[in-house]
């Protein structure tokens, strides 16, 4: 059994994210999800708390937080036990938070508290200027360079009503990749 975390943020694509979880919970792995505040306005914290079993991290600083480690230190952990990580969808605000390190989320915050040897993926999508946009290649191509993976994105009609690249992997081609890193 593995140790997956699954960063969730704000793109409509998100509500494809809840398929990956359900596999990956179903396959045996130990699937826990963090969301940004703009991915609660997409899916609710509640889809992915019933199919993971398990409480979802939407804050850095949570209310009313218990004595446990991953209450008290929501930016450690899981991130720190986890042996991957995917961040999907990965927006462009995302990707340029991870590329910059900036941790002002609960998911750019976890993905900056990963131990080295846990495998780190992200998955594009957004509007197809954006995609082509240079400084969003530049931190694409930044990430790649610190060894993470890019799952995506292809290329079809987008939420926008644009046709183009930028939408985000199907849950089947994700998942096929994500189940050889786990192997």
């Amino acid at each position: 059994m593995k140790r997956v975390l699954i960063g969730v943020t704000g793109g409509i694509a998100a509500y494809k994210t809840a398929s990956v979880v359900s596999a990956l919970k179903q396959a045996g792995h130990d699937v826990q999800v963090a969301m940004t505040p703009a991915a609660c306005r997409f899916v609710t914290p509640l889809t992915f708390a019933a199919l993971s079993l398990k409480e979802v991290r939407t804050e850095l600083f949570p209310e009313h937080p218990a004595s446990d480690k991953g209450q008290l230190y929501p930016h450690l952990y899981p991130a720190t036990e986890a042996d991957l990580f995917a961040v999907l969808p990965a927006t462009a605000d995302i990707i340029g938070k991870l590329a910059a390190g900036f941790g002002d989320d609960i998911v750019s915050a976890g993905a900056l508290s990963l131990s080295r040897k846990c495998v780190k993926f992200f998955c594009p999508a957004m509007n197809t200027q954006m995609w082509d946009n240079p400084v969003v290649q530049k931190n694409i191509q930044t990430l790649e360079k610190q060894g993470w993976r890019r799952i995506g994105p292809g290329s079809g009609l987008l939420a926008c009503g644009t046709e183009g690249t930028g939408r985000m992997a199907e849950p089947a081609e994700i998942l096929d990749v994500i189940n050889k890193a786990l192997a």
